[in-house]
């Protein structure tokens, strides 16, 4: 980007009151991000944002819900009232459950839908309109998953993530002229409480096959995930944009035949 690097750089996170997204606030108050943080969740919100302020971050935050089509431009606003501009956008609300195709009902269908997919484009898109009118680039860092490419627990998930990963390249096109910069991530199975109550039966068999079906034998962590997200809005990315990063441990390249040998 160019233009008033001097002046600390305003970041929003949507789906900001825990897991990787609140990680990824504390890793860029660190930094010297000032940040406008979004979340369903208000207590949870409440406790990153006092996290990132403790961190050293001016913060403003509106808990809503991103299923409400107002909430997008009222969060692009209240960058603009609070600090005068947006630099970064990073879309991380989302939800999912495990459910079989054939029990989900069509309503589920299009909530999650809507929240993972079309949500994330009316964020971007108010967001965009505001960087390109400010005249001096940005950068927005969407979270996809693995389920992108395998459908995931729930098809509904993994099919907006999928069109998460097609809205970034698109986008990436077409703002790059504006020096705009778009890219994704893609986590695997990560510490989050999404996973954590998604699988809570489960969720100790999941540490135990990520020792044996993943080459660094772990599940990840929201930090894991996060700095890879803060890489991607520093100038250290300044010539990445349209790519989509996986943060899986290495899952998705683990030989088939080499885990089913170790009886996985």
């Amino acid at each position: 980007m160019n233009g008033r690097k001097q002046e600390a750089p305003v970041t929003l996170l949507t789906g900001a009151s825990g897991g990787i997204v609140g990680a990824l606030a504390v890793i860029l108050a660190r930094a010297g991000h000032r940040l406008v943080l979004s979340g369903l969740d208000q207590p949870g919100l409440e406790a990153v944002a006092n996290d990132a302020m403790a961190a050293g971050a001016e913060t403003a935050m509106l808990a809503g819900d991103l299923s409400d089509r107002d909430v997008a431009q009222a969060l692009i606003d209240l960058a603009v009232s609070r600090f005068g501009r947006l630099d970064h956008l990073v879309t991380g609300a989302g939800a999912s459950r495990p459910v079989p195709m054939v029990e989900m009902e069509d309503e589920e269908w299009d909530r999650l839908v809507d929240l993972n997919l079309s949500a994330v484009f009316r964020v971007s898109k108010a967001a965009a309109r505001r960087m390109i009118a400010q005249g001096e680039g940005g950068a927005i860092v969407h979270i996809s998953s693995i389920a992108h490419a395998n459908g995931g627990a729930n098809l509904a998930y993994g099919s907006a993530k999928g069109g998460v990963a097609t809205l970034t390249y698109g986008m990436a096109q077409q703002l790059g002229p504006h020096g705009i910069r778009v890219n994704a991530v893609a986590p695997g199975i990560i510490d989050t409480p999404m996973v954590r109550n998604g699988f809570a039966q489960q969720f100790n068999a999941l540490v135990e096959g990520a020792a044996v079906r993943t080459p660094l034998g772990r599940l990840g962590r929201p930090e894991d995930v996060a700095n890879v997200i803060a890489f991607l809005i520093s100038d250290g990315s300044a010539f990445v944009t349209g790519a989509l990063l996986p943060i899986t441990g290495g899952i998705e390249i683990l030989s088939p035949i080499s885990t089913i040998a170790r009886g996985a």
